[in-house]
């Protein structure tokens, strides 16, 4: 569009609860406005265009390829997109005839099986307007408003076009901008609107992203930009979400050359953002996660085969298209990894605590878990004391001090991903009354896994469970923490010893990467604050998420994998997940309420956050002496409720729920009503 005169009252904004992005404008003619949004309900991109009045708008539209931003790094995501673009893309082809635009183009690189084309279409409806094809290009003259409907396709099939079924269906949807985002804010928005947090953010919330960034200080956390960046969050992740979990980049790369092919990386990465998921009460999405997984389990058999002997199931440190475990070279045995297929399963199994949903148990759940725990029965042997040896393996991309080399043995996050894996298929065939052959053998594996083992001289838990690898403390990843990543495991709770030993390796992080000033990536970050929050030490979960905060978020609400660069979608999903694992953590048949509250939080609230045994709190207020929360169980079940500090009194406001005081000051067990919202008060000491 050609504008008159000078261009003023310029304004980007995006509505969370909508999902709509719009640019607003200002010049010697009057207002004019730019709004888009993605479609959940109709699958596509619906664009408007108004101004000040009628035949207000005259534009031309065209599709041709995207150029990155010369604010990017010129050599790594502006020359090399240019580069991957030349080789990767052929026979482009644009269109423009009556009201619609299309684009087809070929990948060089194709192979059977992956994907061969891609097509897209726009389909214009110039109200009162004229459009003209001129070239490449459509020009509307004179219109009251422009509704452009955008849509891509990945072809599979180089024979099997889509551009005119995408013209058919554009053709028979309601050319009514207002229409079509009711229908999908009424998805979108009440994935967004489930969880609501409130830190006592107040009038700061009237301030831009700019200033409170610069207002927000380590020595003072400002509280409206945590909520801020906690929505952000979700909403990135929202966003990302569709048939496929969020590659790293999500779906908004800007260049053909992102960073690591913007691909799923499984060693952190990914894990780290779709961590709030459950916990943030869209267990939706994560079919996403684990329908991907399951598209990747014939490569994942070929791994086991041929790089390791196995039968079952390894998961590669990266996927995309394919899940081949290639990732393998001298200076990167990420081939060698095995507990990547574990820690999925995890997910997996959570799908089902939190949903409560036995049919995903036994058609999805366990038949995945069962192909891991193949892989482990064969991969295991036993060493001179009888435990288990895990060899070879890689503690994701961290070498022992004294080797320098990235391959190695007994990896702590492998044995602790291991005896996840193993207590969890023996809970789950218990539940469907299957596998009663295979539990006695799951158990005696489970008593062969190495114990933790301490390094005396630094009172850290060793990342590889031998005295003969040294510790590398100063590595981004933190994957001997994987046992606290999403819980406290009972091993770990009832001996002091080693949770101090846990709790060493978060302090020791912490004073080498941020006392120094020097940092380290922003989902090692989420890795130190969620083990920090399992541990129930809230004040080392606070100073992880300051740095979360003030370091890893820009003017734009895009979050980063370093400090204020690359754009990466890792903290979106974990940096939420942080947050409300500090505020309620879940297991099945217990809620600890507050388990990590650091004292610069001492009153607030958050809503919607979902726990393991189909448990919502609907809301959970608090302040320095008081408790209030708002349980609704989806069936009849007894839980226990826990505090940090000792229970002063213990009152039920609303529902009927019996009440029985534990062997614990902290705790009450309560019996839930199925169905039924019950409101609890908690005075505290």
């Amino acid at each position: 569009m050609e504008s008159s005169g000078e261009i003023t009252n310029y304004m980007r904004s995006v509505d969370f609860q909508t999902g709509e992005a719009s640019v607003y404008w200002t010049d010697n003619t009057g207002d004019f406005q730019r709004r888009l949004f993605v479609s959940r309900a109709d699958g596509l991109a619906v664009l408007l265009i108004t101004g000040p009045g009628k035949g207000a708008i005259s534009c031309k539209l065209k599709l041709k390829p995207r150029e990155p931003s010369k604010k990017l790094d010129p050599r790594q995501l502006v020359e090399a997109s240019a580069k991957r673009f030349e080789s990767h893309v052929a026979e482009i082809k644009i269109t423009a005839d009556k009201n619609t635009l299309t684009w087809e183009n070929s990948f060089t690189k194709a192979y059977p099986g992956s994907l061969h084309r891609l097509e897209g279409v726009v389909y214009v409806i110039a109200e009162n307007g004229m459009i003209n094809a001129e070239g490449e290009t459509l020009t509307v003259t004179g219109a009251d408003q422009v509704l452009a409907f955008i849509d891509l396709d990945v072809i599979y099939d180089p024979q099997q076009s889509k551009i005119n079924e995408m013209i058919n269906y554009m053709a028979g949807l309601p050319a009514d901008y207002n229409i079509l985002l009711k229908r999908h804010v009424e998805i979108h928005g009440e994935f967004f609107n489930r969880v609501r947090l409130d830190l006592g953010g107040g009038e700061d919330h009237n301030l831009t992203t700019e200033e409170l960034l610069a207002r927000s200080t380590d020595e003072n956390l400002n509280k409206a930009l945590i909520e801020k960046e906690f929505d952000a969050g979700r909403y990135n992740i929202i966003c990302s979400i569709g048939e496929l979990p969020p590659t790293l980049q999500g779906k908004w790369a800007g260049t053909y050359s992102p960073p690591w092919a913007s691909d799923f990386t499984h060693n952190g990465n990914l894990p780290s953002a779709i961590s709030s998921l459950l916990m943030g009460n869209t267990p939706e999405l994560m079919l996403a996660y684990t329908s991907y997984i399951e598209s990747l389990v014939p490569y994942m058999e070929i791994n086991a085969k041929h790089m390791f002997g196995a039968r079952g199931v390894v998961l590669p440190s990266r996927s995309t298209t394919h899940g081949f475990n290639n990732a393998l070279n001298a200076n990167f045995p990420g081939g060698f990894w095995v507990a990547g297929a574990a820690w999925a399963a995890h997910f997996f199994y959570d799908y089902y605590l939190y949903t409560g949903d036995r049919d995903f148990l036994a058609k999805h759940a366990l038949p995945f878990m069962e192909k891991v725990a193949m892989f482990f029965e064969d991969y295991l042997y036993e060493g001179p004391d009888g435990k288990y040896i895990f060899s070879p393996t890689q503690s994701p991309e961290n070498s022992p001090a004294n080797t320098k080399v990235q391959a190695s043995f007994n990896a702590t996050m492998d044995v602790a991903a291991a005896k996840e894996l193993f207590t969890n298929i023996i809970a789950a065939s218990q539940e469907l009354g299957v596998n009663q052959e295979r539990i006695p053998v799951w158990r005696r594996m489970l008593e062969k896994m190495p114990d933790y083992m301490i390094d005396e001289k630094l009172g850290v838990v060793k990342e590889w469970i031998t005295p003969k690898l040294e510790e590398q403390l100063n590595h981004r990843h933190s994957s001997q923490l994987y046992a606290l990543f999403d819980g406290l495991p009972e091993e770990i709770a009832r001996n002091p010893r080693l949770r101090n030993a846990f709790k060493r390796i978060i302090e020791i992080k912490l004073e080498q990467h941020w006392k120094k000033g020097s940092g380290f990536m922003s989902f090692g970050l989420v890795q130190l604050g969620l083990a920090a929050a399992s541990l129930g030490e809230g004040e080392l979960a606070y100073q992880c998420l300051t740095q979360l905060v003030n370091r890893y978020w820009l003017n734009n609400l895009a979050s980063m994998h370093n400090h204020k660069s690359l754009f990466n979608m890792d903290i979106s999903g974990g940096m939420p997940a942080v947050i409300i694992k500090m505020l309620a953590a879940s297991e099945p048949g217990k809620i600890r309420v507050l388990p990590a509250l650091p004292a610069a939080w001492p009153s607030g609230s958050i809503e919607g956050v979902l726990c393991r045994g189909q448990i919502q709190i609907k809301r959970l207020e608090w302040n320095e002496d008081r408790i209030q929360i708002n349980l609704v169980s989806a069936k009849n079940q007894t839980i226990t409720l826990e505090t940090s500090t000792e229970i002063k009194n213990f009152s039920v406001k609303k529902g009927k729920v019996s009440v029985k005081k534990t062997d614990k000051n902290n705790s009450r067990q309560i019996s839930l009503p199925a169905q039924q919202e019950i409101i609890l008060e908690i005075k505290t000491g």
